[in-house]
């Protein structure tokens, strides 16, 4: 059996650890680079790469020994490395260094996100909306309880288009009103013609007579 540095001996049960709190998506590897060829001296949920104890170094591992970029980094986290059979993983690397401050080992966390990703498209699928606007010229709809509420409701929404009260508008801005209550069903509820003729100061009659004269003036425009 090799001789393992006494520093990273203390780190297997680190990797043991970690496994235990992660879970079985985590794999936990601790490579001893002085052995680049059989470097993995523990490794927990290998069968996220496939890799058991006696593995090589990785090639980003190998790169990072070589590289001046990598004199001063302690970490390099939370990059994206894909497995062969092209799972997509999440890893960090973590340096560990002797009472010298030379590299003698590194503690790799690679995180198998295909779990996640899958739980991601179905959270994407269901929070997908098809804006409201180009079904029915509305950004909300709305859940009244009783049928007065959403009368009122669609009558306060309305009035905005005349910006006053609808009984001192005219009957141009009246007939423009009617119209827009009319698209959006509005005369198909019971109490509508009298709930508006009394926010408008007319009678009901006045009411269909302008309903009526609205509708004329929409099917003249279609035509």
């Amino acid at each position: 059996m090799k001789r393992v540095h006494p520093i990273l001996k203390a780190f297997i049960p680190v990797a043991k650890g970690l496994a235990c709190m992660l879970g079985p998506d985590y794999e936990i590897v601790l490579h001893d680079i002085t052995d680049p060829e059989h470097s993995v001296i523990a490794i927990e949920n290998g069968h996220v790469t496939g890799r058991k104890i006696g593995a090589p170094l990785t090639d980003l591992g190998l790169y990072i020994l070589r590289s001046e970029k990598f004199k001063d980094v302690d970490v390099v986290p939370n990059y994206m490395t894909t497995t062969s059979d092209g799972r997509v993983l999440r890893s960090t690397t973590i340096f560990i260094r002797d009472e010298n401050e030379k590299i003698i080992g590194f503690l790799c966390i690679n995180f198998d996100t295909t779990k996640v990703s899958m739980i991601k498209q179905l959270v994407d699928q269901h929070l997908s909306f098809q804006k409201l606007e180009d079904l029915a010229g509305a950004n909300h709809e709305k859940f009244a309880s009783r049928v007065e509420e959403l009368l009122s409701e669609a009558i306060q929404e309305i009035k905005s288009l005349t910006g006053k009260p609808l009984r001192y508008a005219t009957k141009e801005e009246k007939l423009n009103v009617l119209r827009k209550l009319d698209e959006k069903g509005f005369f198909l509820l019971k109490g509508a013609v009298d709930m508006l003729a009394r926010e408008m100061g007319n009678s009901k009659f006045t009411v269909y007579a302008y309903l009526r004269e609205a509708r004329n003036k929409s099917n003249a425009k279609i035509v």
